[in-house]
C-alpha cells in the first residue's frame, strides 16, 4: 500500500496526539477505585494501543497493522457494550 508522503505525516502527528491522550488517561485510570476501573483503562488503552497502529500504517507494515487492530477491535467492542449497557440501566425520564 503506498501512502502519499503528506498522509505518513498527517498518521504520524495523529499517533503523538494519540499518545498525549493516552498519557492523560493514565493518572486517572492508576488512581481508579476497583468499581471504575474498567472504563478508566479503557480510556487509556484506546489511545495507547492506537497510536502503533497509526505509525505502523505509516510505515506501510500491514503486519503490524493487523495485529494493532486485533488487539483494539475488543477495546473499541468493550468500549461500545459498556456505554451501551449503560444507556439502558440509567433510569430514563418518568
Amino acid at each position: 500500500m503506498d501512502i502519499p508522503f503528506w498522509g505518513r505525516w498527517i498518521l504520524v502527528a495523529a499517533a503523538a496526539v494519540q499518545l498525549v491522550y493516552a498519557l492523560r488517561a493514565l493518572r486517572p485510570a492508576l488512581r481508579s477505585r476497583p468499581g471504575e476501573k474498567a472504563d478508566a483503562w479503557l480510556a487509556f488503552a484506546d489511545p495507547a494501543v492506537g497510536a502503533p497502529v497509526s505509525l505502523a500504517l505509516a510505515f506501510g507494515n500491514m503486519t503490524l497493522v493487523l495485529a494493532g487492530l486485533a488487539v483494539l477491535g475488543p477495546i473499541l467492542t468493550w468500549q461500545l457494550a459498556r456505554r451501551i449497557l449503560s444507556r439502558r440501566t440509567r433510569p430514563g425520564p418518568a
